[in-house]
């Protein structure tokens, strides 16, 4: 899985984001604001991606239990599968 290309990040004075645009803009309106957490999802979201590969990325930045990642990152893919913005 990874972003639609429609999909834009940015970050602004430490805020993180991201904007939808061409045809997901008639869907998602307004920005999309990410914590360090889910912005991080997010860039590693510019290239295929399995959940699992998100895990183990999360896993090397971030000292917390693996059960915990995971659980976390498979909120996140729902969410972002929910708003129709990942492939």
């Amino acid at each position: 899985m990874k972003l639609k290309k429609e999909i834009v990040l940015g970050n602004i004075d430490g805020e993180n984001f991201a904007i939808a645009t061409g045809g997901l803009s008639d869907k998602i309106h307004g920005l999309i604001r990410n914590n360090k957490t889910a912005a991080f999802i997010f860039e590693l979201l510019q290239k295929e991606q399995t959940e699992d590969s998100i895990v183990n990325a999360m896993c090397q930045k971030y000292d917390a239990p693996e059960d915990v990642i995971r659980a976390d990152v498979k909120s996140v893919l729902e969410q972002l599968e929910n708003l129709g913005i990942t492939e």
